[in-house]
């Protein structure tokens, strides 16, 4: 413990801001992915699915009230407005308010035909305008505290809103006939008392809810990142939101379980990210290609052992996280999880061409593959049930992969870099072997005690090679640390 706390006393502020960050990330997707076998129970598939719907549906109309200003686009105009960041982020939170002001007043107009489209209903949607009118001024408090390097009091209040919204929640759920109502409704309300906590406090201080030059800087510099956020919208949430309108709610809820045990693949992605991405960018200035090709490859080799192991244990992980009635997500984790680790790969890829500054090219791509992503949903939905959205995510994320792929060569061209950046032969190798692992694996579901040989198999292989392992997450670290 005196060794950790002397290695913690070390730490800049910058690195202990991330740290601590990280396990406020970890503990809201780890607790999403623990509250998934309670929700499960309590709530009918049907309303289940009505749940999954409404937090679709919440990433889409949040992108046209906020223009992910306080998710995404804060940071820029912090640093514009150093001598007034107060007054910025305040203005920020006027700007969002707004947004959110008017978009409620064009639902209104067009009541009938969003009610339709969302098959949501006015309550559901009331209370979706509720936490678009606040969340955002929440984000833009923590983001800010982050921003300056303060991490206690966001912490808390962090850990604070994700018990209060399991507590809350549950006995909501519990003492009600409504139920998908008292889900979404206990959320949105610790959502939004946290959210008018963070506006005054915001107000209090920036004293700015309205300045025409800091709202005429956040609009031109998000507006032209509309058509990418759209883009990453389309590609996590049109699935969902077509398998309701196609399939309905019931089968919405049974994909949702299943893209919720892909979150298994995404939490070991995102311990991953923070650190190899500065690392790379680091590399790349030190123009020590070399170690790029070894530590990508071993990377990946690493995501598609987790990829394989969802899938392997995926019968087990429904029957943890759900009912009976949702076993049919079993068919649907081994294609979602695969193409998580098509996700990481584009990342790993795109990461490159956003050292280079080829941003542009990256906004061309997510555009193309959400409008093919739309396409296949909405023909494959009809033709061979909600099943073919989860095979539609990884066929969209292989596509994004290659187009990313592509665009990263023509820049190792561009700046004469021999032998391209990464190892492209091993990844195209491990690329295949997930996609054939994927069908492989299901092949396994009926087979028990094959497939748990399989997993046995998998565990000794590791233990076997635990020692190479620890040596690249150390070295993963160490390239964190120094990149800080």
């Amino acid at each position: 413990m005196d060794y950790l706390r002397k290695q913690y006393d070390k730490m800049s502020p910058a690195v202990r801001t991330s740290v601590w960050f990280t396990f406020c990330n970890f503990l809201q997707r780890g607790l999403s992915f623990l509250t998934v076998p309670v929700f499960t129970r309590l709530l009918t598939t049907e309303e289940y699915g009505i749940c999954n719907v409404y937090f679709a549906w919440f990433e889409v109309f949040v992108l046209f009230t906020s223009l992910k200003i306080p998710y995404e686009g804060l940071n820029n105009g912090l640093i514009r407005y150093e001598k007034d960041k107060d007054g910025y982020t305040s203005s920020v939170m006027g700007l969002v308010m707004s947004l959110t002001v008017v978009m409620f007043g064009v639902y209104h107009l067009v009541k009938r035909w969003i009610d339709s489209a969302t098959g949501l209903g006015g309550c559901l949607m009331l209370l979706m305008f509720v936490q678009l009118m606040f969340q955002p001024a929440l984000m833009l408090w923590i983001n800010r505290q982050r921003f300056d390097f303060e991490y206690r009091k966001p912490v808390i209040v962090t850990v604070l809103s994700t018990v209060l919204n399991l507590v809350i929640t549950v006995l909501a759920v519990l003492n009600t006939t409504y139920k998908a109502e008292a889900r979404i409704g206990g959320f949105v309300i610790v959502q939004s008392f946290f959210g008018m906590v963070s506006a005054v406090i915001l107000l209090v201080r920036g004293k700015t809810f309205y300045k025409k030059e800091y709202w005429k800087f956040a609009l031109g510099f998000n507006l032209p990142l509309v058509f990418y956020y759209i883009s990453q919208m389309v590609m996590g949430q049109s699935d969902r939101i077509l398998i309701n309108y196609f399939a309905g709610s019931g089968k919405a809820a049974v994909y949702g379980v299943a893209y919720s045990a892909a979150t298994i693949v995404q939490l070991a992605i995102s311990s991953v990210n923070g650190s190899l991405y500065p690392w790379i960018y680091k590399k790349l200035k030190e123009k020590k290609i070399q170690e790029i090709r070894s530590m990508a490859s071993k990377i990946c080799m690493f995501v598609g052992g987790i990829t394989l192991l969802a899938g392997l244990l995926a019968p087990d992980i429904v029957r943890i996280m759900a009912t009976e009635e949702y076993m049919e997500a079993v068919w649907i984790i081994a294609p979602v999880s695969a193409g998580v680790f098509f996700s990481f790969l584009y990342m790993l890829f795109a990461s490159v061409e956003m050292y280079y500054g080829e941003n542009r090219g990256i906004s061309l791509i997510s555009i193309l593959c959400s409008v093919i992503n739309i396409f296949l949903n909405f023909v494959g939905i009809q033709l061979f049930g909600y099943y073919a959205a989860g095979w539609v995510t990884l066929l969209s994320y292989i596509f994004l992969a290659l187009l990313h792929y592509l665009l990263m060569r023509r820049i190792c061209r561009s700046h004469h870099i021999s032998g391209g950046i990464l190892d492209e032969r091993f990844l195209a190798v491990i690329s295949a072997g997930v996609i054939l692992m994927s069908f492989a694996v299901m092949a396994l579901y009926r087979l028990g005690n094959v497939r748990y040989i399989v997993l046995l198999l998998i565990i000794v292989t590791v233990c076997i090679f635990r020692k190479k392992l620890y040596r690249l997450l150390r070295q993963i670290r160490k390239g964190e640390t120094n990149e800080r």
